[in-house]
């Protein structure tokens, strides 16, 4: 038997994660940050080197004291608190394979309850909102024309703002009657957006000015990487700032990146767009999930889940790894799994 807790930790990020169950970059790097945060934790509450741990020194009532710590002294939301727990969930899952003789240990960890989290609201941008917002950076300048085609495509294709970041030149195809983009979402889930004429040839000059060639990223910083997901948020809040101060009685609302996501949606939907489209053109798993536009919006709240009932009730589901040592290999997981 081998209780050794760094062992598995190596193995459960190593194999398991990338290679048993194939989980996104995104997902493994969530989970590396909750073991960094989790084993820092323990090793200054227990006293004891986090090399030195043994499967038994992790209880249940330490796993509920971290999650206390999360929120109390870390200031995290229920959300956050809410996805480091599923974090441990899948580790101690993944235990349950391999150590039988802790089985109990591991089914009370497993009992840890997620907290009920108040559902937020949905906030987007009206039709005229969003033609301030996209039309605010100076596209007579690099970096604004930039910002300006990089508004346009989150509002177009209602991509997530790491969607976006993902985005290659090859993953855009145009087609003699039509364009598209490949974006890869959540579970390294793929799906194709179709893009209106007018953002076509605005992508094709965007092309040639910056001479992005075929295996680059559309969006790059002044060091010429891709823009990451919180370069993108600077970006986005630059503008709304700069659109709330040109316009004060618009903008009234706390607006996130995701917020460009939500105004596609409900645009659509207020257009007369059937909810299956809508949720084919989000990637939602279950249409269920893209009904909470019809309820957020009360314009067309009562007639579309009136329409689309028969839709909603039938078609629910979407069928197509010394201390320095482990904190370094966590930390560098990601330029071990990046190609």
């Amino acid at each position: 038997m081998n209780d050794n807790l760094n062992y598995y930790i190596s193995i459960y990020f190593k194999d398991y994660l990338p290679k048993v169950i194939g989980v996104s970059k995104n997902t493994l790097l969530s989970y590396r940050d909750t073991f960094l945060i989790l084993l820092e934790y323990l090793e200054n509450k227990l006293n004891k080197n986090i090399n030195k741990l043994k499967i038994n020194d992790i209880t249940s009532n330490e796993i509920r004291s971290f999650l206390n710590f999360l929120e109390e002294n870390k200031h995290n939301s229920i959300s956050t608190r809410n996805q480091r727990l599923a974090a441990i969930h899948s580790f101690y899952k993944f235990l349950k394979t391999k150590e039988l003789s802790y089985l109990d240990l591991f089914t009370q960890i497993l009992s840890i309850p997620f907290k009920k989290a108040p559902k937020n609201t949905i906030t987007y941008f009206s039709k005229d909102e969003i033609s301030i917002l996209i039309n605010c950076p100076n596209a007579l300048t690099k970096n604004g024309y930039r910002d300006y085609v990089l508004l346009l495509l989150m509002y177009e294709t209602a991509a997530r703002v790491q969607e976006i970041c993902d985005i290659k030149r090859h993953s855009i195809q145009f087609k003699e009657t039509y364009t598209y983009v490949t974006i890869t979402g959540k579970g390294n889930k793929t799906r194709t957006v179709p893009i209106n004429s007018d953002l076509s040839l605005i992508l094709k000059d965007y092309f040639d000015t910056f001479k992005i060639s075929n295996d680059d990223y559309l969006f790059k910083n002044k060091n010429n990487n891709k823009l990451t997901t919180k370069g993108i948020s600077y970006i986005f809040s630059k503008y709304v700032h700069k659109s709330q101060n040109s316009y004060p009685e618009k903008f009234k609302e706390h607006y996130s990146p995701h917020s460009m996501r939500h105004s596609k949606a409900m645009h659509l939907l207020e257009s007369g767009v059937n909810l299956i489209y809508i949720r084919d053109f989000l990637g939602h798993e279950s249409v269920i999930t893209t009904e909470i536009y019809a309820k957020a919006n009360p314009v067309v709240k009562e007639k579309q889940i009136i329409e689309h009932a028969y839709n909603i009730t039938n078609d629910s589901k979407y069928t197509d790894n010394t201390k320095e040592e482990l904190l370094n290999f966590l930390k560098t997981l990601w330029e071990v799994n990046k190609d």
